[in-house]
């Protein structure tokens, strides 16, 4: 049901916020920037994620003209890598995507929600300037596991009610930039769009079972990020 997906959410949020609470206090005061240390860090964002409306390919078989909306959703992300020199580090990030459906051509008020849970190694790629600010970009690739949670939709004139997950591939691009107030500490602004496999779950209805498919997924999100350095 929705409430699984909703303290997921939560639950991320309060993970999210704790670590950047603990990474304040261990964070090193003095001034100065930095962007050329080696070593280990840890990396945290939230904002908003806007998802493009995806097909429904598949209802009990092969379908077509059916489409899904989305309201506004968020996405938290959680990262660790090792930074080699000034110009690149490799990192594994996870974290959560999370939309309410808006809409599902021919189903009044649907109550369902999509979340993602990636699994990427990315590729970082840092612009060191003769300035604290420090502009990034990158490449990743890996899986997600896509949660779809319905308390009540229809499809095809098919109620549905229920939740399942599939695991797919996903990859995204992402830019941004930092501002480090010392060796150890930055915050920035990231912009990354994912893209994902088309995932395919359990469908459950008064008629029976059987399987629902969606489009690939397509999300942009603009992260407020902390970054700490080890």
């Amino acid at each position: 049901m929705q409430t699984s997906c909703r303290s997921l959410v939560w639950l991320s949020i309060g993970s999210v916020a704790g670590s950047l609470a603990l990474s304040s206090v261990r964070g090193d005061s003095s001034g100065g920037g930095g962007g050329g240390a080696q070593g280990v860090y840890f990396r945290g964002g939230i904002g908003p994620e806007f998802a493009h409306e995806t097909d429904v390919n598949e209802f009990f078989g092969p379908l077509s003209g059916v489409k899904v909306k989305y309201d506004t959703g968020i996405r938290i992300s959680v990262a660790g890598g090792y930074q080699f020199c000034r110009y690149f580090s490799a990192e594994v990030e996870s974290g959560i995507l999370y939309n309410s459906i808006k809409s599902i051509t021919g189903s009044p008020e649907p109550d369902a929600s999509l979340a993602n849970v990636p699994l990427l190694a990315n590729a970082v790629f840092h612009i060191p300037l003769d300035s604290n600010f420090v502009p990034y970009c990158g490449l990743g690739v890996g899986g997600s596991t896509s949660v779809l949670d319905i308390d009540h939709a229809t499809i095809d004139g098919t109620a549905l009610h229920g939740d399942d997950s599939d695991f797919v591939w996903a990859a995204q691009g992402f830019a941004g930039f930092r501002y480090e107030f010392n060796d150890h500490m930055g915050v920035g602004f990231g912009y990354r769009f994912l893209a994902t496999g088309e995932p395919k779950w359990d469908a459950i209805s008064a008629g029976g079972s059987g399987r629902i498919g969606f489009d690939n997924a397509r999300t942009h999100s603009f992260l407020a990020e902390f970054t700490l350095k080890f």
